[in-house]
C-alpha cells in the first residue's frame, strides 16, 4: 500500500509537470486558473507540513478546475507523468539536527526522489577522530524514517561508489561539504553523468559538533550538580 504522504508528492510532481501543458484560450479563465493555483500551492504546503490527506484534496480540487475549464474549452491542459529524477545525498549525520532537516529538505525539492547515504562508522571515526554517538546502520533508520528521504543506506568507503549505486542525475551538497567543481572532476573522472548543487548557507549555525558540545556541557555540569546535593 503506498503511504498517502508518497501519493502527495507523486500527484504534486505530476501536476506541476503537467502546468507546462497549460495556456489559456480565454481571458475569462484566468481567475479560475489562479484559483486552481491557489489549490496546488496549499497542497505543497499541506505536504510540508505532513498534512497529506488535506492537500490531497487540495491539490484535487486544483485538478477539478482545470479539468472543468479544459471541458468548456477556455484552455488547453493535458495530464503529463513527471519524469523521476534521482537527487543523492550524503553525510554523518550523527545527531540529527535542524540544520540536517532543512538540507534533506532542500535536498528532496532538487528532484523527485532522494537517496541518502550514511557514511560508515570507520570513515566517521578516521575524518572526526572520535567515534560517533550512534552506529552507522541506527543513523542511516534515523534518516530513512524522515519524510523527504526516499531511502537511506551505510555508504561504503569510496564515497563515488554509492553514487554509481543510485545512479542520480543530481548531487546534493550541504553548504560545508566538498567543493562543487572538485566533485563535478572525480565524477567525470570515473564517468558519471549527474548535476552537482551546493545549498548556500547553513540554517541558524547548527552544526553536529556545536549540539554536541551543548549536550556535552549542560549534560555534565547537571550531573555535577545532581552529584554534589546527594
Amino acid at each position: 500500500m503506498i503511504d498517502v504522504c508518497e501519493r502527495l508528492w507523486r500527484y504534486i510532481a505530476n501536476f506541476n509537470e503537467s502546468l507546462k501543458s497549460l495556456k489559456i484560450l480565454d481571458s475569462s479563465a484566468r481567475h479560475i486558473v489562479d484559483l486552481a493555483m491557489a489549490y496546488f500551492s496549499d497542497s505543497r504546503y499541506y505536504y510540508e507540513k505532513g498534512d497529506c490527506v488535506t492537500g490531497i484534496a487540495t491539490i484535487s480540487y486544483a485538478e477539478g478546475l482545470l479539468d472543468a475549464l479544459r471541458s468548456l474549452g477556455l484552455i488547453e491542459w493535458s495530464w503529463v507523468k513527471a519524469k523521476e529524477v534521482r537527487v543523492f545525498a550524503a553525510g554523518s549525520f550523527d545527531v540529527l539536527h535542524p540544520g540536517h532537516i532543512e538540507f534533506l529538505k532542500w535536498a528532496s525539492m532538487q528532484g523527485s526522489k532522494l537517496f541518502v547515504v550514511v557514511s560508515k562508522d570507520s570513515n566517521y571515526t578516521r575524518i572526526k577522530g572520535v567515534e560517533p554517538i550512534f552506529k552507522d546502520f541506527e543513523r542511516a533508520i534515523i534518516v530513512g524514517a524522515l519524510r523527504y528521504v526516499y531511502k537511506a543506506f551505510v555508504g561504503y568507503d569510496d564515497f563515488l561508489k554509492s553514487v554509481e549505486e543510485v545512479k542520480p542525475d543530481i548531487i546534493a551538497l550541504g553548504p560545508d561539504q566538498i567543493d562543487v567543481n572538485e566533485l563535478a572532476r572525480d565524477l567525470r573522472n570515473r564517468g558519471i553523468e549527474a548535476h552537482v548543487v551546493k545549498m548556500p548557507e547553513r540554517v541558524l549555525g547548527y552544526s553536529s559538533s556545536s549540539v554536541k558540545e551543548k549536550v556535552c556541557s549542560v549534560w555534565c555540569r547537571s550531573g555535577a550538580q545532581n552529584r554534589s546535593s546527594i
